[in-house]
């Protein structure tokens, strides 16, 4: 009789938040990125395991190990066992044939090619004790108070209140949770669909939505017709995609492209880009460097000089481009400046920006009217001269956004009245579908007054969204949806797949 093929894995609390993992139950079948963590023998929880390792072709990275430790060399590699796949980083460089000692965890998929697919048999809470020394505001965990409880499902959120709260010192936190995987008792791997949307754009009355792996485009227009635009490009890199009202610019690795309905797509340019914008016809290409490029329908593009760095966001004001760049500096660390970049091609660069306002750790991002600045719960203003104004405040703390049409988005945690920002973005409790599992909050906000205008539960936590000439707005959350005109209620379902059958 054939062994029945099982796994224990750990995941974080984080992975389940930010939605890479389906909050694990019992019984249900799931799959996500996977993650080897070598350990002691002498640590709890810990396996012995025998697979082969695919080591890396990368440098290994000098690795911080503790504040009171030395810097390592540290290697990756992908280890492939029976019915699993795993990222594997280590200390000691190996390859091939390997056993090893330590810990399977479900992790953030961003940097991890690699699964696991099984039935959940067993689901445990686990706890952890927390200690915050009076005279230090940082909270660390108090080894040996680690304790497990079963549980039929985890927690789509974890309740972290506790460490906001001045007048304790020592809290029991619920960290995760771990799961036993049966991975023989699962059906068979249902077949692709013909695309996966990755990004979304819309222009007039187009949508033009961009598969996740594949160099497949999908145009559909106001009638539902869908078309398919293969582009000349590799398999198995994500892409963005660009609309204007003729045509639509698809970057990522591997080039930038032109797709025009009625034509074949074409590369005009082997740079990658990533991050980029429109206004109108103009489409201003970000690739990193020193040099963007301004295209329009017909024309040479216009090479636009900036200064080197890294693209935090981009947003349209009037007729031109403001964007955030950060710029590394070996010396000081790094430096935020705004540029602006006019639909003529002429470009202005602001002075180095003083620290943004708003939580640390938050990325800032460019959206509202008047433009501003935002970083969780803060929005500050920029001035004419590429500085910024004064600061508000906003009632809550989304942790991301963006512009979109006459709104600026956010996404967040769906309030439950008890926090200290009470029930914002919404009006005070709803009613709504609560049949579905828990979700994020897609909220839309009054580019001037940034009041909120209304929400929708998403399964996203960074979705792509875009507006068309009807004034729908579309995300790239649980698949291509659109957002209800009325609050609090489920985004509606475009099978972007079976429109393209159809046709």
């Amino acid at each position: 009789m054939t062994r029945q093929r099982t796994l224990v894995v750990q995941i974080d609390e984080i992975a389940i938040e930010d939605g890479q993992i389906e909050p694990p139950k019992l019984g249900a079948v799931i799959e996500f990125p996977l993650r080897f963590a070598e350990q002691p023998a002498a640590n709890a929880d810990t396996v012995t395991i025998h697979a082969l390792l695919e080591a890396s072709t990368r440098d290994p990275v000098f690795q911080y190990t503790g504040p009171d430790s030395p810097r390592r060399w540290e290697w990756n590699g992908i280890l492939r066992g029976d019915g699993w796949t795993a990222s594997w980083r280590g200390f000691t460089p190996r390859t091939g044939n390997v056993e090893l000692t330590g810990r399977f965890y479900g992790v953030m998929g961003h940097d991890t090619p690699t699964n696991v697919r099984g039935r959940v048999t067993r689901v445990q809470l686990v706890t952890e004790r927390y200690r915050r020394p009076p005279e230090n505001h940082g909270w660390h965990i108090v080894p040996g108070h680690r304790t497990f409880r079963d549980v039929e499902a985890a927690p789509r959120f974890f309740d972290h209140d506790m460490f906001m709260r001045d007048d304790l010192v020592e809290v029991d936190h619920e960290v995760g949770v771990v799961v036993d995987l049966d991975l023989d008792d699962v059906p068979p791997v249902p077949a692709r669909p013909s695309i996966v949307p990755g990004d979304v754009s819309a222009s007039g009355e187009t949508l033009w939505v961009v598969d996740r792996e594949l160099p497949i485009v999908v145009s559909v227009d106001s009638d539902r017709v869908a078309r398919e635009h293969v582009l000349p490009g590799p398999i198995g890199y994500s892409r963005h995609v660009w609309a204007t009202p003729t045509e639509c610019w698809v970057g990522g690795k591997g080039g930038l492209y032109r797709c025009v309905t009625g034509e074949e797509p074409r590369r005009v340019n082997p740079r990658s880009v990533h991050q980029g914008a429109v206004i109108g016809e103009h489409f201003l290409a970000c690739p990193s460097g020193t040099t963007w490029s301004l295209h329009t329908a017909g024309n040479e593009p216009v090479v636009v000089d900036v200064p080197d760095g890294y693209v935090r966001s981009i947003a349209v004001d009037g007729e031109s481009f403001v964007v955030l760049i950060e710029q590394l500096h070996t010396d000081i660390g790094t430096s935020k400046c705004l540029i602006r970049v006019h639909v003529s091609g002429d470009v202005t660069v602001g002075p180095e920006l003083p620290t943004i306002p708003g939580r640390r750790g938050a990325s800032p991002y460019l959206a509202g009217t008047p433009l501003r600045i935002f970083r969780s719960g803060t929005a500050s203003k920029v001035l004419p001269d590429l500085t910024l104004g004064s600061m508000e405040q906003l009632d809550g703390n989304p942790f991301h956004g963006g512009q979109v049409g006459n709104f600026v988005w956010i996404i967040g945690h769906p309030p439950c009245g008890t926090s200290r920002t009470g029930w914002w973005p919404l009006p005070g409790p709803v009613d709504y579908d609560r049949t579905r599992r828990q979700f994020w909050l897609f909220t839309l906000l009054d580019a001037g007054t940034l009041e909120p205008v209304k929400s929708t539960p998403i399964f996203a936590t960074n979705p792509a969204v875009t507006t068309d000439a009807k004034g729908t707005i579309w995300v790239r959350g649980a698949g291509v949806q659109s957002i209800p005109t009325e609050s609090m209620q489920w985004p509606d379902d475009l099978d972007v797949a079976a429109l393209l059958a159809e046709n």
